[in-house]
């Protein structure tokens, strides 16, 4: 029924934290995907065609970096992937949450203990420094990246 989410025990100040954290993370794994599509042209196609989770487009991610000539900017890339996979669990272990009473006596979710306000806020910080690296990357070192096209194998 319409407004049924209303009957929910759940405070505006939380939905906002928690969707705060959530879309902050969907552009850090965005800036990720931009990221490998620029390391490897057709990343992108392959990611959105095998519906590759946020835990796989990390390990993608790491893999496509390591196989990059080395350069500073590539250890920059490879730190970014890896904060990223972090980042994956942080934002696992919230949204997989399970719902909970707060030891205020409001609705919280928890993993490993309640996640409150401030925990949403630091993870939303923490998605944020992560997505800015990527797009410093992005916007700088790899906007002028030619990737090196691998050759195929053989198939004898």
């Amino acid at each position: 029924m319409n407004n049924d989410r209303l009957r929910q025990p759940i405070k505006a100040d939380y939905t906002q934290a928690l969707g705060t954290a959530a879309f902050i993370f969907a552009i850090c794994e965005w800036n990720a995907v931009y990221c490998a599509e620029r390391i490897n042209p057709g990343a992108l196609e392959l990611f959105i065609k095998d519906e590759l989770s946020a835990g796989k487009i990390a390990k993608k991610l790491l893999d496509l970096t390591r196989s990059m000539p080395k350069s500073k900017e590539r250890e920059e890339l490879i730190a970014a992937a890896k904060s990223f996979a972090e980042n994956v669990r942080l934002r696992n272990n919230i949204l997989h949450g399970k719902p909970c009473t707060g030891p205020n006596g409001e609705a919280r979710l928890s993993c490993n203990g309640v996640i409150e306000i401030s925990d949403l806020e630091q993870a939303a910080d923490t998605f944020s420094t992560c997505s800015i690296e990527f797009n410093r990357l992005l916007h700088g070192f790899l906007s002028t990246y030619a990737p090196v096209l691998l050759q195929p194998k053989n198939q004898s």
